[in-house]
Parts: C-alpha cells; sequence; structure tokens
C-alpha cells in the first residue's frame, strides 16, 4: 500500500509498505480506492507545526474521492463501481449531535486526515454514511476538494435576493464563497485582498469588484457603494486581525459577519462595542455536515467553479512537492491536488 506520513513537523514521507488493501470489518464500513486527494490549507499548518490534533505519524488527506471496491453487509445505497466523495467528519451515527447532522461535535467522532489516517493513500476504509455519490459532470479532482464547510457557513446566515455581499480573504475558501452567494442570489459580491493574481481568478469567477487593500480601502469603497451603509453580509476568510476589524466596519447595521478564518491565538483589541453598537448577528463557520446534494448540483452545473481554483497537480509520490508548492506564496499554487489512481 503506498501511503504518505506526516512524521513531525517539517517532514514527510512517501511509504511503500506492500501491504494489502484494508479490509471491510464492520457491516456499515466501504472500502475507497482513492483516485483523487486535496491538500488544504490545514495540510499544510499541521506539517508546519502551527496546529496539532494528534501526534505524528499520521496519514494527512481530509479531501477526497475515489471508487467503491467492497461494501459490508448492511451497505444499501451505494455499491461497487460508484464514484464517491467522502465527508472527512465521522460521528458515531447514534449520539443527538449525530441525528441533528452536527457529526462535527460528536463525542466520539473522529475526522479523516486529522485525527485519524485520511486519504494521502491508496485505499480508505469509511462507513456508509459518510459517502456520497458523484454525478458524471463531477471529475475526481473536482470531488476531492469538494465540501459542504464554506456553502454550510453561508446557509446559515442566510442570503436575500440581491443582497451585497463582501468576501475577505481570496484563498480557496474565498473564492468559493464568493461563488456560492452568487448562486444563492446575492446581487453585488466584492472580494478584497492583498495578492493580484488571486483577486484576478476572483474576477473570473463572478466577483463583481475586487478590491487590493494594500492600494485601497476596503471599508470606504464597500460604504461608497451601499450609500454609506455596508455590506448585507461579510464573509471573513482571511484569518487575520486586520481582516476581522476591517469585516465589522464594512457590514452595514443589523447586518450579518460570518468568522470562517481560524487565527489560532486570540484576537486582541476586538472591539466588541461594534457588535453590540451596531445590533450585529455573528456566525461561526463550524456548521452542519449537511447540504451535500445541494452543493453537488452546484457543482455539476458550474455555478461553483472549483477545477479554477486548481492550479497544480501532483502523483502521491510527489506529496512532498504539492506541499512545498502550497506553502509558498512564490509558486503561485492556489489548490494542489494529488493524482492517486
Amino acid at each position: 500500500m503506498r501511503k504518505v506520513l506526516w512524521r513531525g513537523t517539517g517532514e514527510l514521507e512517501f511509504v511503500e509498505d506492500g501491504a494489502d488493501r484494508p479490509p471491510v470489518r464492520k457491516p456499515d464500513d466501504v472500502r475507497i480506492r482513492v483516485t483523487a486527494a486535496g491538500v488544504c490549507g490545514t495540510d499544510v499548518h499541521i506539517v508546519q507545526g502551527r496546529v496539532r490534533f494528534v501526534d505524528p505519524p499520521l496519514v494527512l488527506g481530509h479531501e477526497f474521492a475515489g471508487v467503491v471496491e467492497e461494501c459490508g453487509p448492511a451497505v444499501t445505497r451505494i455499491r461497487p463501481g460508484d464514484r464517491v466523495k467522502c465527508d472527512s467528519v465521522c460521528g458515531c451515527g447514534a449520539c443527538a449531535w449525530c441525528a441533528a447532522g452536527a457529526t462535527q461535535f460528536c463525542a466520539s467522532g473522529s475526522e479523516f486526515g486529522i485525527t485519524r489516517d485520511g486519504g494521502w493513500a491508496d485505499w480508505v476504509v469509511a462507513p456508509e454514511r459518510n459517502l456520497h455519490a458523484l454525478p458524471d459532470a463531477i471529475p475526481d479532482e473536482v470531488a476531492a476538494i469538494m465540501d459542504v464547510e464554506v456553502f454550510g457557513a453561508l446557509r446559515k446566515p442566510g442570503i436575500c435576493p440581491g443582497d451585497t455581499v463582501a468576501v475577505f480573504g481570496p484563498g480557496p475558501a474565498g473564492l468559493i464563497a464568493l461563488q456560492a452567494a452568487r448562486a444563492m442570489g446575492a446581487g453585488t459580491v466584492i472580494l478584497c485582498g492583498t495578492r493580484p493574481e488571486r483577486l484576478q481568478v476572483g474576477a473570473e469567477l463572478g466577483a463583481s469588484h475586487a478590491i487590493d487593500i494594500n492600494r485601497q480601502n476596503p471599508v470606504e469603497f464597500i460604504r461608497g457603494i451601499t450609500g454609506g451603509n455596508g455590506a448585507d453580509l461579510v464573509f471573513e476568510a482571511a484569518g487575520n486581525r486586520k481582516s476581522v476589524l476591517d469585516s465589522l466596519e464594512a457590514v452595514r447595521p443589523q447586518g450579518k459577519v460570518v468568522l470562517y478564518g481560524v487565527h489560532g491565538s486570540p484576537v486582541p483589541d476586538l472591539p466588541l462595542d461594534r457588535i453590540v453598537l451596531k445590533d450585529l448577528l455573528v456566525y461561526g463557520a463550524l456548521t452542519n455536515r449537511t447540504g451535500w446534494g445541494e452543493l453537488m448540483a452546484m457543482v455539476a452545473d458550474g455555478s461553483i467553479n472549483l477545477a479554477r481554483i486548481i492550479t497544480h497537480a501532483f502523483p502521491l509520490e510527489q506529496t512532498a512537492a504539492a506541499y512545498a508548492a502550497s506553502s509558498d506564496r512564490s509558486s503561485g499554487c492556489l489548490k494542489a491536488v494529488l493524482r492517486i489512481s
């Protein structure tokens, strides 16, 4: 079996251990031959040592898709040969959190590539409830990086037809958010960031305005095109202090702010009074793992173009190079995928 192990800070090792394909042990388990996997910012942060959920060694990769090889006797919804996307967040399937679709809070839950071995390998065994059959219109590499997280984070506050939405942070999450906002009815979408090449991609993907915050004050611009009011909803995906502060200023009174970016440390001097006195609704982004069908329909019909976000592809043996490109701002890498089989 081929796999890539995270050995510790800065260490990734490609291994071919000769092990046979993993067995299907539980009645509702499914063995998947992984065809493609994404390299996410979280993977980069784990390798860099900026976050740690479990101790190494671990097979990373929480974004992956593949083909069903074998099903346990209790599996009824999918069959061998089906192409599937695997939801990386695993719950017990029986508790109140799982019943509500909030498997991310299951007390006995886990996550592929984060707290258990993930998709940077030839095979993964997963519960049937985590698998979603893929339409032919969604290729494997696109399916690998598809996730309900951004979509769910926007669905929670809701977007009214014609709303003005501002997105801070033109990384993969921000570029998906601007497209999802459009698909959900936003009239104007403003993308704000510091990297011109990513802002240009945002313009191609439907941003009404792409603002380089090193050259233009985003709060002034947003207020200027909204009659001084501000955006109806702001999606903060940059995960830095300035982006959070700008989000609170750029949103209109009684508007909505979604905090998607993860900071890793407290945000100093957070102006809580701005939230109180502007009567804002502020949402966290770790939403329920539901809505896969609606998301896949948007990806299949092109409303959300994930293929444009993929800029680099590598074989599994070159995962270290994929990590290097993903962590190097000068590489031009927006999103890398691994072609596994």
